[in-house]
């Protein structure tokens, strides 16, 4: 089940139950994780953001009632949670150079702009007219995480070609998506 969903809440209340819940977390911890990285430049400070994220929003799962998307719901508080963590931990971040200002001044409009739904159904609709043989590759490496050695290795061709192989296809999507809205400004 999809929660993502960019002009109206699926569910008023998508957290009073268990399952719902961990299906949310499930979604979109690693998209948020992404998010909130892109400010903190630092994973595991990221992943406790997140994880703050998740427990205020289980705490509070009785009274919350989404007016917006859960997608925009969630980068907001997760938002939220980033800016509480930097103000808690300022003097232990201050190589990270962070700009509280700017990162509170971030709308609605930037959560859904990060869209992680969007951004892989672009990416996909792009790798469509590829052979199958480099589309495989290409997932394997960028959606699975298998590294060019493992996918040789599960393939059973050379590291070499699965390089070949990415380098194209990174060249034909940089091409595709080059006046898609949320890429390449």
């Amino acid at each position: 089940m999809s929660f993502y969903n960019n002009s109206k809440p699926l569910v008023s209340r998508p957290f009073v139950s268990k399952a719902d819940f961990e299906n949310v977390f499930k979604e979109y911890f690693n998209p948020l994780v992404n998010f909130v990285n892109k400010y903190l430049h630092n994973i595991e400070n990221s992943k406790e953001v997140v994880q703050i994220t998740f427990v205020k929003i289980w705490h509070n799962r009785e009274q919350i009632e989404i007016k917006t998307s859960v997608n925009a719901y969630l980068y907001q508080i997760a938002k939220n949670s980033m800016i509480d963590f930097i103000r808690k931990n300022k003097h232990n971040l201050a190589h990270a150079e962070l700009n509280i200002m700017q990162i509170e001044q971030l709308s609605d409009d930037n959560a859904s702009a990060l869209d992680p739904y969007i951004v892989r159904q672009a990416i996909e609709k792009a790798l469509a007219p590829l052979k199958p043989k480099s589309r495989e590759i290409f997932e394997l490496n960028k959606f699975e995480g298998l590294s060019y050695e493992e996918i040789a290795e599960y393939l059973e061709i050379s590291k070499r070609s699965v390089e070949d192989n990415i380098s194209k296809v990174l060249k034909h999507l940089k091409e595709e998506l080059k006046n898609h809205p949320y890429f390449f400004d």
